[in-house]
């Protein structure tokens, strides 16, 4: 028989996640800078100075499978993808991409939120918790987490939750990542998610972004560059 997981312990870890997945299908009226945005790099890498938003686009979704390589190694790529923005924040030692065109919000509990104006269900949420673990290992596996924060923290209350499928990988310094693919739906919506998962230096990071089902064949590409591009580098 197979043991049982190890509680991801802090509660607050839970009660921040299930926040996160509960703004994520709720439609953005304003935007609003972080506080932290002082001390987070931006930059956003156009294709061409005349190309529109969609060939943009596109042209990000034909460069990701050639470039994903890259993405799972380089800790602190100098330039954004085509189609995407960088964000690196020198203080709690992350970076991620996300595409362009979608507007950084302020969201109580949450340490950087950017989301499509248009599609609600289209965002990605990074959070941080302090934790006593020293490994994602330390936990689980990446099924039993995946379970774990599938069932108690990444679905609101009251939806249905189904993992597809988890994996695991670790950067060149040695830091190990659990991924996750899963699908959430209320009465409300049907919500297809990725979630990337570490632990360094006394902290939890979780990184998510998903988008309707309706809408996945077309963004699916875009996301999951989104959660190869994320990296620690403390």
């Amino acid at each position: 028989a197979s043991r049982p997981p190890r509680s991801l312990s802090p509660s607050p870890i839970m009660q921040a996640c299930t926040q996160s997945a509960a703004f994520a299908h709720t439609r953005v009226a304003t935007t609003a800078k972080a506080s932290k945005a002082t001390r987070r790099v931006s930059t956003i890498v156009h294709a061409s100075a005349t190309e529109g938003a969609n060939a943009t686009r596109r042209q990000a979704v034909l460069s990701t499978a050639a470039l994903s390589a890259s993405l799972l190694t380089n800790a602190k790529p100098a330039h954004a993808l085509s189609g995407f923005s960088v964000v690196k924040d020198t203080r709690d030692g992350y970076q991620f991409y996300y595409p362009v065109g979608w507007q950084e919000i302020s969201v109580d509990g949450q340490d950087a939120v950017y989301k499509d104006v248009i599609e609600p269900l289209e965002s990605v949420a990074l959070n941080i918790y302090p934790t006593q673990r020293e490994s994602l290992t330390d936990i689980g596996s990446p099924d039993e987490v995946a379970n774990t924060l599938v069932g108690k923290a990444l679905a609101v209350p009251g939806a249905q939750a189904k993992v597809l499928k988890t994996a695991q990988r670790k950067d060149k310094d040695d830091h190990l990542y659990y991924f996750l693919e899963y699908v959430t739906k209320s009465n409300q919506y049907e919500r297809h998610a990725l979630t990337i998962v570490t632990i360094t230096q006394g902290k939890f990071y979780t990184l998510t972004t998903g988008s309707s089902e309706r809408r996945w064949p077309k963004m699916k590409d875009r996301l999951q560059t989104v959660i190869d591009s994320f990296n620690v580098y403390y």
